[in-house]
């Protein structure tokens, strides 16, 4: 029989975990109710995020990207030899990893003491909240760091209840160097928190630190070395290719080369306190607000009985995943970098979720000794808890499912078909950012829709084919590839217009840009393509589902503004007439609407401005009640001092690039800078 010791609260706090039938099933029923949500809603085909990406990776046993994530690389290539398509296999491989870290949750709050039912409650509500929901559907690394962080506090919580069972802490040991190898970042801000909970038994794991070093080091090491060891196998996703030295595996992990990602020169203090705002909104509602009220009641009550170990510990993981990483991280406040920044606070919600179970359980303890007949019942607790937790499920599975429900995604999909539609025999396809390289990538490597053509990378990353080292200088890469395009047979394509290819000349066909070697050069030729037509109205017509989606839709947009400008400055009325509608269409947009302005008042002439001027009006109407990246804000008032210095008034438009400047101050990314230098 387990031994048990009652606090003030009526909170049963059990030495070891229980091994009844109920436990047993609720613990069943914590991994299985999550990953049934999981396989329903999860896409069938590649989205954005680094879904396409670590799609490749899977299939390929190749090389992510920083910092390689090695360990989730070889479990998404297990799940990917089962029999299904490849995309549905990488989803399912973060479901199940999902649904296993809400069980490991689970078994948490039961060694926190909670009781079966409120502890299945709280994994419940943490594996349907809308952020964790959204990784365990598609192809990423998030769900694998929840569960080795929350196997590994249970192993730490279990360990410190029984400090003589030496495979306890063998097993935390292994499991911890195994989240190195995952996401070390995420891992390293929660290590105080970790450390805080194993602190009782200090003495025992020092006693044993060499041991406990034998087993951690192999568990960090060998998924890295095998990394190392596959990027010389040039797989076809290889992102950095061979690492070949010390210093080159230290760039790898470290991360080095996303510094200009992870801080941006254009961030503050005051994007640091809205994105605590943010998070702070985020706490309260992703375990709904009825548990939010549980889980600080849950918090108060480990404080009130001075369980302080519990506490701070579970305070310092929520700290290290939230402030201290807005801290270090340095992003621009908007909607997509909170997209990007949204999956780096999981760990906060399951700790939430743990002080929710402690909370629920208090409460039913208290609702049963209320004076009435059915409360007198040993069932009413444990009925109650199961109500509450039940309605609170269903409750956030219902606030989440059309953000969440993906099964019938086909973003990425119909922009695939779009491209390789347009693609001649042969061609050679560069892409430039990962929301072309993935989805583009996973078709072409992974499902071999169009086995003829290759997609390359411009910038020497991602693909283990490629043609030159991604640390050459950019202007040795541009010379590459335009003796590349001079030397090849094949037709080459690219989705963008881009200074890689100043010298050379470019057909347009809306959503494509091919390579030519005839006529002047940086001269700008055109063709129509139904598809690509069809395409944009499909488009500009679609609701975006989610902020990823949103961004990718508008700098498509953008692109296919860039096109129509040109039209409208070189085509002739027969082909313009039949185009009246895609000019309509692209008025109902701010993306496509600054395609159309920035190309007419780079190319244009003063037969364009007042046309210009009515887009940019009609932009400022759009976007009054719609949210926008401090990059389309500052792009807004650039283009308006574009225009009055065309029409030359220097002093409105040094104004306006200012204030464009005052915005988005990135020297990269904003020609604010170059514009006013221009005009001093």
């Amino acid at each position: 029989m387990n031994r048990r010791y009652r606090t003030k609260f009526n909170l049963p706090i059990p030495l070891r975990l229980p091994g009844d039938r109920i436990g047993t099933l609720a613990f069943a029923a914590a991994v299985a109710g999550p990953l049934l949500l999981y396989v329903v809603t999860l896409p069938r085909t590649v989205v954005l995020e680094d879904d396409g990406l670590f799609l490749m990776a899977g299939a390929s046993l190749g090389v992510a990207h920083p910092p390689g994530y090695p360990l989730y690389t070889l479990i998404c290539h297990l799940f990917m030899q089962l029999p299904g398509s490849p995309a549905f296999l990488g989803h399912l491989s973060s479901a199940v990893l999902g649904a296993f870290a809400c069980g490991a949750l689970y078994v948490c709050a039961r060694l926190l003491g909670t009781s079966a039912v409120p502890s299945l409650a709280a994994a419940w509500l943490f594996g349907a909240s809308e952020h964790f929901w959204a990784q365990a559907i598609i192809t990423e690394v998030y769900t694998l760091n929840a569960l080795l962080f929350f196997a590994l506090l249970a192993l730490l919580l279990h360990g410190v209840r029984h400090p003589d069972r030496h495979g306890t802490w063998l097993a935390a040991a292994m499991v911890y160097g195994l989240s190195l190898a995952n996401h070390w970042p995420l891992m390293v801000l929660a290590t105080p928190g970790l450390a805080v909970t194993a602190w009782p038994a200090w003495r025992t794991i020092l006693r044993r630190w060499r041991g406990l070093l034998a087993d951690f080091l192999p568990s960090v090491a060998l998924p890295y070395a095998w990394m190392v060891w596959r990027s010389h196998q040039n797989p076809f996703l290889n992102f950095y290719g061979p690492i070949d030295s010390l210093q080159a595996l230290w760039f790898y992990i470290s991360r080095s080369g996303y510094a200009h990602v992870d801080t941006s020169p254009s961030a503050g203090w005051s994007d640091r306190l809205q994105f605590l705002q943010w998070l702070g909104h985020e706490v309260v509602w992703q375990l709904t607000l009825p548990g939010f009220v549980l889980a600080v009641v849950g918090l108060w009550i480990l404080l009130h009985r001075r369980e302080w170990v519990m506490a701070g510990s579970g305070l310092l993981v929520f700290l290290g995943n939230s402030a201290a990483l807005v801290v270090l991280l340095g992003f621009d406040f908007d909607y997509f970098r909170v997209a990007i920044f949204r999956p780096y606070t999981l760990l906060c919600y399951g700790i939430v979720a743990l002080w929710l179970a402690v909370g629920l359980q208090y409460f039913c303890a208290q609702l049963a000794r209320l004076p009435f007949v059915f409360a007198q019942r040993r069932w009413a607790g444990t009925g109650v808890a199961l109500f509450v937790g039940v309605l609170l499920v269903a409750f956030s599975i219902q606030a989440s499912w059309r953000l969440n429900d993906r099964s019938r995604s086909d973003f990425n999909d119909r922009y695939a078909q779009m491209i390789f539609g347009q693609l001649p025999k042969d061609a050679i396809m560069f892409t430039f950012v990962d929301a072309e390289a993935g989805p583009l990538g996973y078709y072409q490597y992974v499902e071999k829709h169009r086995p003829d053509v290759t997609v390359l990378n411009a910038w020497g990353l991602v693909f283990g084919t490629r043609l030159y080292d991604h640390r050459l200088p950019r202007e040795s890469k541009r010379k590459a590839l335009t003796q590349f395009v001079e030397s090849t047979d094949r037709p080459v394509f690219f989705p963008t217009t881009s200074d890689l290819f100043p010298d050379l000349q470019g057909r347009m066909y809306g959503f494509l840009t091919q390579a030519l070697l005839e006529g002047q050069p940086g001269t700008i030729d055109f063709k129509r393509q139904p598809i690509g037509e069809q395409y944009f109205k499909h488009l500009i017509s679609r609701r975006a589902v989610d902020s990823w989606e949103r961004h990718r839709r508008d700098d498509l947009l953008f692109r296919y503004g860039q096109y129509l400008g040109v039209l409208s400055l070189f085509a002739d009325s027969d082909v313009l007439d039949p185009m009246h509608d895609l000019y309509r269409l692209a008025q109902t947009n701010h993306g496509s609407l600054f395609g159309l302005s920035d190309t007419l008042l780079e190319n244009g002439n003063g037969s364009h401005w007042n046309q210009v001027a009515a887009w940019l009006e009609k932009v400022e109407v759009l976007v009054e009640n719609e949210t926008l990246t401090k990059r389309d804000r500052a792009q807004l008032y650039y283009l308006k001092g574009r225009l009055f210095e065309r029409t030359q008034q220097m002093q409105m438009a040094i104004g306006f690039f200012r204030k464009s400047w005052d915005i988005f101050p990135h020297p990269e990314r904003n020609k604010a800078l170059d514009a006013l230098n221009r005009l001093k």
